[in-house]
């Protein structure tokens, strides 16, 4: 904030003297009823002393430190630079504890423009020339995003709302209508090369009956450029595996045959 302090001390020195200058603008118009009870309220407050209550404070614990406490006691001239010092330091610790209420009290208000016109009448009033030469921050802040407008509000991801977020996600990522179906076997040829990928090894005899019976249970169809037979590969591969096993299960059964006869 940048009016004067000392002009609104002086002027509005009590409350009763602050609705007496302030009730004309608020019947006018220029004030709105709630920044005529927070500047009736706010400005003869005791803020006002703040400076000098803070000084008069610091000097006097100093001095009662000094004089009362500390061992060997302070000399008067070691008493009055330390009380003084003191004195200067409260003052200054006062005006900005003043300087954040007067800047609270601006934030606060409702109309800020009609409040700086109301104290340019009351100062006419007065005998001044009603050119006071301040206006508040917040209304310079106003007038400087008045002039310079942002270019787009969906510019930075603080400006991007969940909406236009998904929107645009969509947008760049669009639905793979294939996808489910990649996932997913189309028919049992699909269905037997998916278990062939998941077996480990070589297959059985039996899974080998087993894929030949299902091969020819599918009807013999060329509708589909998906639906191609299994490689000869794999169908010569089986056929020797499933010889192997016959071999084995044969030279199996000739020994087991012998045992017994040899037995009896």
């Amino acid at each position: 904030m940048s009016y004067p302090l000392h002009w609104l001390k002086t002027t509005f020195s009590s409350q009763s003297r602050t609705v007496e200058l302030l009730q004309p603008e608020l019947e006018k118009g220029v004030i709105t009823k709630h920044d005529f009870d927070l500047a009736t309220r706010f400005l003869p407050a005791g803020h006002r002393h703040w400076p000098a209550i803070y000084g008069a404070g610091a000097a006097g614990t100093t001095l009662g430190y000094g004089y009362s406490v500390a061992r060997p006691r302070w000399s008067r001239a070691k008493l009055a630079w330390c009380s003084g010092a003191a004195t200067l330091i409260g003052i200054v610790f006062g005006q900005v504890r003043q300087a954040l209420a007067h800047r609270q009290f601006a934030e606060a208000l409702e109309n800020p423009a009609g409040f700086m016109e109301a104290l340019h009448n009351v100062d006419s009033r007065l005998g001044g020339n009603g050119q006071l030469g301040f206006t508040l921050v917040r209304l310079r802040n106003d007038a400087a995003r008045l002039d310079n407008p942002p270019a787009s509000q969906e510019h930075g991801p603080e400006m991007v709302s969940e909406e236009n977020w998904k929107k645009s996600w969509s947008h760049s990522n669009p639905p793979d209508a294939a996808s489910p179906q990649a996932t997913q076997p189309k028919n049992r040829w699909e269905e037997i090369r998916a278990a062939n990928a998941r077996s480990v090894g070589y297959a059985s005899s039996w899974d080998a009956i087993r894929q030949r019976h299902e091969r020819n249970r599918l009807p013999n169809s060329t509708s589909s450029p998906r639906n191609d037979p299994p490689s000869s590969g794999m169908d010569d591969r089986t056929a020797e595996q499933a010889k192997f096993d016959a071999i084995l299960e044969a030279e199996r059964r000739r020994g087991q045959s012998q045992d017994s006869r040899d037995f009896v």
